[in-house]
């Protein structure tokens, strides 16, 4: 797979920033952002709604080829706009305005708090490890792959989707580091047991999406690993954007 539209990838494990980063990266160079993640999610909110069986993985498959898109704006139209347009009926939509703020709509409803739940991340995490209904997402994500450029984030963007991405990152974090920032993401009390227990939560899922078999979490071979532990966002996000300018994708 070759492609003349460059690819920033940005991998990592659960709360190491890669998405915060990609997003800002995305918006500095003026590309298209994926978020990989939230096709997961899209997903299992289709299970639910459905009624499936995670274990039917067929139906699901067939289900997310015909139900799930992705749209871009970039023309500063907001996702709230297209509530009423028949595009978005009997299908679910992941849509993006300008600025890179995602909603997901269901026929014509804004589902995005649901999707973003923590019941839909536990079917998620379900749905990543199949190898069936990875497949049918594969080349929906490597439509997004359309000029001027793409950033795309995940755990497998640089192995697996975009193996001949320009730029490849595996974004690092201390799991103590990733704690306290999933910790302040989900507003959880500053407490020893509250530590624990999110600290916990990312020990298991650490290991399960680097052990799984299908698509695990694991830098590709030419990606840079970045550490973001001792590093601000800006700082971060400046690292990846000096090393483009060093590969010659971007000019400056």
């Amino acid at each position: 797979m070759t492609s003349r539209v460059p690819v920033i990838t940005i991998d990592g494990l659960s709360a190491s920033g890669k998405g915060t980063v990609a997003t800002s990266v995305s918006l500095k160079l003026g590309w298209n952002l994926l978020d990989s993640g939230l096709l997961y999610r899209v997903v299992a909110f289709l299970v639910a709604e459905y009624e499936l069986q995670y274990e039917d993985e067929k139906a699901i498959a067939e289900l997310v080829e015909r139900k799930v898109r992705i749209q871009y704006s970039t023309t500063g139209i907001q996702a709230s706009s297209l509530k009423e347009s028949r595009e978005l009926r009997d299908s679910v939509m992941v849509v993006s305005d300008s600025l890179h703020r995602k909603t997901v709509q269901w026929n014509g409803e804004d589902v995005t708090s649901i999707v973003r739940g923590n019941d839909i991340s536990r079917g998620a995490a379900v749905v990543a490890a199949s190898r069936t209904i990875r497949a049918v997402l594969i080349p929906k994500q490597r439509d997004q792959r359309v000029e001027p450029g793409l950033v795309a984030d995940g755990r497998d963007m640089g192995t697996v989707i975009f193996p001949d991405a320009q730029l490849k990152i595996f974004l690092q974090a201390s799991l103590e580091t990733r704690t306290r920032r999933r910790m302040a993401q989900l507003g959880a009390a500053d407490t020893h047991a509250s530590f624990r227990r999110v600290f916990q939560s990312l020990k298991d899922r650490d290991e399960r999406d680097s052990l799984r078999e299908v698509a695990p979490a694991i830098p590709a071979t030419d990606a840079i690993r970045l550490d973001s532990s001792e590093l601000s966002v800006d700082e971060t996000v400046a690292i990846v954007m000096r090393e483009a300018r060093d590969r010659n994708i971007i000019e400056g």
